[in-house]
């Protein structure tokens, strides 16, 4: 193609016209992630969008994504709008700092998510489902819930007793609440170029500053009810092993007045504002994206009934009737099956941007340093190139026996070096919860065919009613 200039860019790749995009501007907000695949099935591989002041690049190839996050990974950070706008929730947790602050920060934090230390999610799922089912007993047979709201309560729960050791039970639906206000707030900033600062009291600043509220909130309390059980023997949790890495009070001002804490050889240690960043980076992340992908899997398994029917065979026969433990989890091949398909189908971070520091070539297009690279899990979990008929649910895609995902087509965790760190995780809460439910339940559909909200997660708009029928 011909080069072309918008602002300041150089327009080197396919991609609309600045008018074009001005016409798709209401599909975009509305419909974000289809717009992303009708874009890639419009323009290819990699398109380029007409922004006047950075060049922003759109790769959907599993090639090129493979390559932007693991094989060059070094040369593309997190430096993009959209990563500044989740740390005014998060602040500069794992899963928002730039890559030099992130390797001291993964180094401190792995510990807590060696295969032993997340063990205890099998207990903790156990007790926050059967507190379900037990509130789903009260209600008449038959009877519709909405899944979406359900799970996002089930996921908090599970991640502030596995993690943190705390049941936030009574204070869940507050703290989940705020989760989603912050997080509105987070895409609201993103859509519009120019923002007032976080002083300004402008009703969106007030929405976040009561959301981060309850956020710190909730982290004051897990950490005092820890410092009311200081001395008590048990297993080292998560917030053990960032309490034990928190600099000592007098230490704080001198670790943020040296940079240390933002370098990759910084200390050993979390500051007191790096201690809370951990916390609400673990409590915003490690359930909502649960919570998200488990609404999408009760929608598929709701309106796929043969699928269901596997899933329970498979449950009645590997658990007769027993709790589902954490190595029950490995021999639930089917179900982890229906667990990663519907993973694919609706990856819950939907969307992923990285910054270029040097040139680098994708697909033959030269890109710039400093360039914006999009990636939409959704739009490449879609893709002809790795997927035979993409849009299909068919679990038998990740049974034991299928052939592994070529790189960089499947990414619901992303890929690489910064491959989420709560993956195993996320993944032994869902097949243990779906299948305590299963023991008990039948699900079916209860109204028309969801629409996706894709914010900063993809989430069915307006929830998503399920009618629960006692097996």
């Amino acid at each position: 193609m011909n080069n072309r200039t918008v602002g300041r860019v150089v327009i080197n790749a396919p991609g609309p016209t600045t008018p074009q995009m001005f016409r798709d501007l209401i599909r975009v907000r509305k419909a974000p992630a289809e717009f992303l695949v009708e874009t890639r099935q419009k323009y290819g591989d990699i398109v380029q969008f007409p922004v006047p002041t950075v060049p922003v690049y759109y790769i959907s190839h599993p090639d090129d994504v493979d390559h932007v996050l693991r094989v060059n990974a070094r040369n593309y950070g997190k430096r993009t709008i959209q990563y500044q706008n989740l740390a005014l929730v998060t602040g500069d947790g794992l899963l928002a700092v730039d890559t030099p602050g992130w390797r001291r920060q993964r180094r401190l934090v792995q510990p807590a998510f060696h295969h032993e230390a997340i063990a205890r999610v099998g207990t903790d799922t156990a007790v926050v489902t059967d507190r379900l089912l037990a509130e789903w007993q009260q209600l008449p047979n038959g009877s519709v819930i909405d899944a979406d709201d359900v799970m996002m309560h089930a996921g908090l729960e599970v991640v502030s007793r596995s993690l943190f050791g705390t049941d936030l039970a009574g204070d869940v639906e507050a703290t989940a609440q705020a989760t989603l206000d912050a997080l509105d707030v987070v895409v609201a900033r993103a859509r519009t170029p120019i923002a007032p600062p976080p002083w300004v009291p402008s009703p969106l600043n007030r929405k976040m500053s009561k959301a981060l509220a309850q956020l710190d909130s909730a982290v004051g309390r897990i950490l005092a009810e820890r410092k009311g059980t200081a001395g008590v023997d048990r297993d080292p949790d998560m917030l053990d092993l960032l309490i034990a890495a928190n600099a000592p009070a007098d230490d704080a001002e001198s670790n943020a007045s040296n940079g240390a804490s933002n370098g990759a050889n910084g200390p050993d240690h979390f500051s007191d504002q790096e201690l809370r960043d951990q916390i609400v980076t673990f409590l915003v992340a490690g359930h909502e994206t649960v919570a998200s992908s488990l609404t999408w899997t009760w929608w598929l398994i709701a309106s796929h009934p043969h699928v269901q029917q596997k899933i329970q065979s498979e449950v009645d026969e590997k658990l007769g009737g027993r709790v589902p433990t954490v190595p029950d989890a490995r021999e639930l091949t089917y179900l982890q099956a229906v667990v990663d398909e519907a993973l694919r189908l609706y990856p819950p971070g939907w969307v992923i941007s990285r910054r270029s520091d040097e040139p680098d070539v994708l697909s033959g297009v030269e890109i710039p340093g400093a360039s914006v690279v999009i990636i939409s899990p959704w739009a490449t979990h879609r893709h002809p190139a790795a997927w035979h008929d993409a849009s299909t649910f068919d679990p038998t895609r990740f049974l034991p026996d299928a052939p592994a995902p070529k790189r960089g087509a499947y990414i619901p965790f992303g890929l690489g070096p910064r491959l989420c760190i709560g993956k195993d995780f996320a993944l032994l809460e869902s097949v243990l919860l779906i299948a305590r439910v299963m023991q008990f339940y039948s699900v079916t559909t209860a109204g028309a065919p969801p629409t996706t909200r894709a914010l900063v997660m993809a989430r069915p708009a307006g929830g998503l009613p399920i009618r629960l029928n006692r097996r």
